[in-house]
């Protein structure tokens, strides 16, 4: 653990809106990669969203430079808030570092069962590509951003296909190589033939990537929506 996620620890414990305050919880790299230094991603349960939670933002702010948060009130986390979209984690947070209150996604997590887990990969993949097909096709980013974008996700998708066929868990893909997630992949029949990442250098080849994966969402989208209808019967 970073000093700069204990030192914050200290800090959010003298704040005056600390008792509405039920969980501040540190997640994803800023936990894991003790490299990104100013990066911070962390989700807040507040018991009532109100404007004095303004000073903890002010502290967030003044010590990380890249500041992504999501905030809740404790009445919507209590009320099952969907986690399926990709700006709610419940793998991820289950495991972050609870940097004042207690971690109350944890026990969240273990409620979760196979058909909403599977849920919300599907949601949450495709949302991811919809999202690379706006930076892809925005006249505002630079070609090595747009890469960085196709790069990034084309694997975070490929990982979540790996998770919905269930040929792993969430810890064992997190430490599966980038070989290895191809190689999972030729097994599925995603590719006919294996590419060789090391000769797709272009934005063009990274995105045709992104359309054999979109292909493979349809067809487990379809596949969950006939499991599901067949369990109604």
């Amino acid at each position: 653990m970073t000093e700069k996620l204990l030192q914050l620890q200290k800090d959010i414990s003298s704040l005056p809106c600390r008792e509405n305050l039920v969980s501040v919880l540190a997640y994803g790299t800023t936990v894991s990669n003790r490299d990104i230094a100013d990066d911070l991603d962390i989700v807040i349960v507040a018991r009532k969203v109100d404007s004095f939670l303004g000073v903890l933002f002010e502290l967030l702010s003044s010590g990380f430079k890249n500041l992504d948060f999501n905030v809740y009130s404790e009445e919507e986390f209590s009320n099952s808030l969907s986690y399926y979209t990709r700006e709610f984690k419940l793998e991820y947070l289950a495991k972050g570092f609870c940097i004042y209150g207690i971690n109350i996604f944890e026990q969240e997590y273990k409620k979760v069962n196979k058909y909403s887990y599977r849920q919300s990969i599907l949601i949450r993949s495709i949302e991811h590509l919809q999202m690379v097909r706006q930076k892809y096709f925005s006249v505002f980013l630079e070609p090595d951003q747009k890469l960085y974008y196709l790069k990034k996700y084309f694997f975070r998708i490929s990982k979540n296909i790996l998770l919905f066929k269930g040929i792993c868990d969430h810890s064992s893909v997190n430490n599966m190589t980038d070989g290895e997630i191809m190689g999972n992949l030729f097994d599925l029949g995603v590719f006919s033939v294996l590419p060789n990442l090391e000769e797709v250098k272009t934005l063009e080849g990274y995105f045709n990537l992104f359309d054999i994966i979109s292909v493979v969402l349809i067809k487990c989208k379809k596949e969950f929506d006939s499991q599901s209808l067949n369990a109604l019967f």
